[in-house]
Parts: C-alpha cells; sequence; structure tokens
C-alpha cells in the first residue's frame, strides 16, 4: 500500500503525493542514497498485469531515458518494488503550466511567446530522438521558479523505431490538444506536436481552452468542424502569425520542425508591438494542402494583422466536407449517392431489420473465404481508430498487424443497401448485421487468443483496393491497442 514512509528499491522514501491518474500515482520523494529529492511514479496495482499498461510504462521510461535537455525531465531509475513497478525522475520544484492557468489567468502575449519557445526547445531535442509526445498539453508543461519549462508524461510517446505505445480507448492523447490528423485516426508526426504546443500557446492566451463540448470526443471533432474560439484581446501581429501558423490544419502548412517554432515565438516575444512577421513566416494565400492532406489555414490565409484571432473557420468546415465528400466520389456505383433522397422503409439497414444484401455480392470477394453467413479474411486485417463526421464514417487507416492497432477484421458481409447514409453506432443493432458480427462469430474466430480478454464486435463499412464494399465486423478491446493478430 502506497503511503508516505513507504521505501521502494530500498532507497526511495515517499513523503508526498503530489498527483494521480488512472495509470498511476507520482510521489515527492527522498532519495536516500544520493540524499537527493526526486519525484517517482509508481503504476498502480490494478493496471500492473495488464501487459499492455507495463509495456506502455516501461516504453515511457525508455523514451525519456533517449533525451538529455534541460527542457526535458530526466529520468534516474526505473525498478520494481513491493509488487510495484516505478519510474524515478527529476523532481521540478515548481507548478505545471495548466496550475498556472487556472490560478492567474491568460499569460501575457510576450511571455506565452518565450514559454512557447522554450518548450519548443525541448521538444525539438525530443524529436531528434525519434520520439513524438503525442500529449502535449498545460498539465504537461512544468514551470520552475525561474519560469524554465520542463516537457513531462511521456506515457503514449512513439519512437519512429519503434511500435506505437498503448493507451485506452481509440485516440491517444487529450481531446482538448489532439491535432486534426490525430481525431481522424493517423499517425501523429512532429508536426502533430507542433499543433499542440500550439493550442496550449492559444490557451495562454486566450485563458481557456480552444474547443469545448459535452464530451471528449465531441471535443475532439471540434476542430473538424469548426475554429478555435475567438481571442478576446488584441494580438501583436507577430504573435498571431506565429499562433495562426502553429494551428493550421493540414501538417504542411505548420512549422516545419520545433526549432522553427521556437525561432518564431522567439522573434514575436522581442518584435515591437505591430511588427509584421518575416516573409514566408505564413503560408501562402490560397496554398493548396498537401496531397491526402486536410485543407488549412493556407487555403484562405489572410494579411497578418492585429486583431482578434479568428483561426480557419472556413477552411476547417472545408475539412468535414471533404471527408464527406470523398465517400461520395469513391463509392460504388450501386449505392445511393450521397444527397440523395433516403432509401424507403425496407430497404436500407438504417430503415429496417432485415438489411438485404445485393445479390451480386454471392461471390467471395479476393481476400475472403466464406465462413458460414460471412467472408472471413485469408490474412489478417488490421485498422488504426476509427472515425465518423457528421454521422458518417471515415476511412480508416490499414495498419500491419504485427504493429499496435485498436480494430482487427474477423469477418465481413456484402453492404446492405443504404448502409453509408446510416451512422456506424445505429448499423450494429439492425437484427441481420447483429447477428452476423456477433460475439459468437468473434469467439469461434479468435479461440484462446481472445477468451477472456474483453474483445466485443463492432462493424465499420470498408472499401478496399480492387473490391466493392463490405461492412466488416471487427473486434476491438476496450483497454487498448493490441499487437499481433488474434484471428488466422
Amino acid at each position: 500500500m502506497l503511503g508516505a514512509g513507504v521505501r521502494l528499491g530500498d532507497r526511495y522514501r515517499l513523503e508526498a503525493r503530489v498527483g494521480a491518474g488512472g495509470m498511476g500515482e507520482v510521489w515527492r520523494a527522498a532519495d536516500e542514497v544520493l540524499g537527493r529529492t526526486v519525484a517517482v511514479k509508481v503504476m498502480l496495482p490494478g493496471v500492473a498485469d495488464d501487459p499492455d499498461f507495463a509495456r506502455r510504462f516501461h516504453a515511457e521510461a525508455t523514451a525519456m531515458a533517449r533525451v538529455n535537455h534541460p527542457a526535458v525531465a530526466s529520468v534516474h531509475d526505473f525498478g520494481r518494488s513491493h509488487e510495484l513497478t516505478y519510474l524515478v525522475m527529476e523532481f521540478v520544484d515548481g507548478e505545471s503550466l495548466a496550475q498556472r492557468l487556472a490560478r492567474d489567468g491568460r499569460i501575457s502575449p510576450a511571455a506565452a511567446m518565450r514559454l512557447v519557445a522554450l518548450a519548443a526547445d525541448g521538444l525539438q531535442a525530443v524529436h531528434d530522438q525519434g520520439i513524438v509526445h503525442r500529449d502535449l498539453k498545460p498539465a504537461n508543461l512544468l514551470l520552475r521558479g525561474d519560469d524554465s519549462v520542463v516537457i513531462t508524461d511521456f506515457g503514449i510517446a512513439r519512437r519512429a523505431d519503434a511500435s506505437r505505445l498503448t493507451a485506452s480507448g481509440a485516440i491517444l492523447g487529450t481531446p482538448s490538444y489532439l491535432s486534426p490528423e490525430q481525431v481522424l485516426g493517423r499517425p501523429a508526426t512532429e508536426r502533430s506536436d507542433v499543433y499542440s504546443l500550439g493550442l496550449t500557446a492559444y490557451e495562454c492566451l486566450a485563458g481557456q481552452k480552444p474547443f469545448d463540448g459535452d464530451n471528449p470526443y465531441a471535443v475532439a471533432l471540434q476542430r473538424l468542424r469548426a475554429a478555435p474560439r475567438t481571442i478576446g484581446i488584441t494580438l501583436p501581429a507577430a504573435v498571431l502569425a506565429v499562433l495562426e501558423k502553429a494551428l493550421a490544419t493540414d501538417p504542411a502548412h505548420r512549422w516545419p520542425s520545433a526549432a522553427a517554432l521556437a525561432a518564431a515565438a522567439r522573434a514575436a516575444a522581442d518584435a515591437p508591438p505591430g511588427t509584421a512577421p518575416a516573409p514566408g513566416t505564413a503560408p501562402a494565400p490560397g496554398a493548396p494542402p498537401a496531397p491526402g492532406a486536410p485543407a488549412g489555414p493556407g487555403a484562405a490565409a489572410r494579411t497578418p494583422r492585429r486583431g482578434r484571432v479568428l483561426l480557419a473557420a472556413v477552411a476547417v468546415v472545408a475539412l468535414a466536407g471533404a471527408g464527406v465528400a470523398g465517400w461520395a466520389v469513391s463509392r460504388d456505383s450501386g449505392h445511393q449517392p450521397t444527397g440523395a433522397a433516403p432509401a424507403q422503409p425496407g430497404t436500407a439497414a438504417g430503415k429496417s431489420g432485415t438489411a438485404p444484401a445485393r445479390s451480386e455480392a454471392a461471390s467471395v470477394p479476393a481476400g475472403f473465404e466464406r465462413c458460414g453467413p460471412a467472408f472471413c479474411p485469408a490474412e489478417p486485417i488490421c485498422w488504426g481508430g476509427l472515425t465518423a463526421i457528421s454521422g458518417r464514417a471515415q476511412p480508416p487507416e490499414r495498419v500491419a498487424c504485427d504493429r499496435p492497432h485498436f480494430y482487427q477484421t474477423y469477418a465481413a458481409i456484402p453492404l446492405p443497401d443504404g448502409a453509408l447514409e446510416v451512422r456506424p453506432d445505429e448499423l450494429r443493432t439492425q437484427p441481420v448485421i447483429a447477428a452476423v458480427c456477433s460475439p459468437g462469430l468473434l469467439a469461434s474466430r479468435g479461440g484462446t487468443a481472445v477468451a477472456g480478454r474483453g474483445f466485443t464486435p463492432d462493424v465499420w463499412p470498408i472499401r478496399l483496393p480492387g473490391q466493392d464494399w463490405l461492412l466488416h465486423c471487427l473486434a476491438t478491446r476496450p483497454g487498448g491497442e493490441t499487437t499481433g493478430s488474434v484471428f488466422g
């Protein structure tokens, strides 16, 4: 049992708990060997037996140990004691940026830019080691007494030379600070961290979070449907340009690196009021997004100015529309087009309980084999996160099954007529679909690989290259990612 006075590894005496979360607790402790104060992060017993959580915890230590920079928390030790796994880190005598903002509200533009520059310096050191943090936010930025910054909490960081680390749920990161590509289930990159740091800068300047919603999922989707809330203060032109470029929806239009963001933020902090940014610091007006990337502020960039911040409203709305349009132009001609009148009752999956499949779908699709009433993959098929925008399913990211993933196809059926017009969560309640994509078929396909591991069925319309649309029966585990195939 954790408490003041407990000694871990016959060396670290716990003194006071300074933080807690769903995965562990952080304690201020005394290193009795070296006579120094340290921070000890202890993985809670309730998750210690989960191999994915254990792997994530160990990988956090490995990721942090690779970085040597004043703006990144140092790792001192990693071990196990009293059946508890713990990570020993540098103790930062200060407070988090989240605590500072909660107490003082917004920060002056010059101070905010200096803070962003320091955080970006550390972030560049992280990126130089091939690590993407993926969860930058005010709570993970600690401020020392001299206002220097320390980046912490690498629990869901990803190394370029290793598999992605596990976190609960289908979206890795904190909803208010996710980049658009993370919301869409795409891999996070260094520029995703730049976006998250831009959102943190926004909160420093505005004194409030950039997006709001009734639940975490709604908060995450806000950046695909609307711009951040308008900041109700006048900002210097150089600060505005730094913020707008960091928050470009298209990653190609953001600052190309954390180092570039740091340089721009320092210049903005020192710039006289009204100074315009140097040429090339903002996206070119009308610049098209990178191929396959969402449209960003570069599609409608404005001349930098002093004034209220209204970031990329048109471009973000266009992104949500583009996601829907992408389905419309790639759909099988045998299906009802987007925008057409709804199918009549008894013909669409969402209007009847029968969900009749098209007769021409009787042939077995390439890459599948018949298994009872469905088709089963001949080779494992795995997927990243699933996203629906305005109720319409978006194409998921296919990933190699030997890498961490959230879903795996265990069966598929021909796509019922009108199914693309139905919300995915309503599709899986249809009697015929539920009868095919059932827990029983999931269990029979997975056998001992899924038994007792909490896998549950889900459904999603997917069109593989060279195939008609199919409704995939997907296995997912509420605890987070899975590595390796559990079917076949």
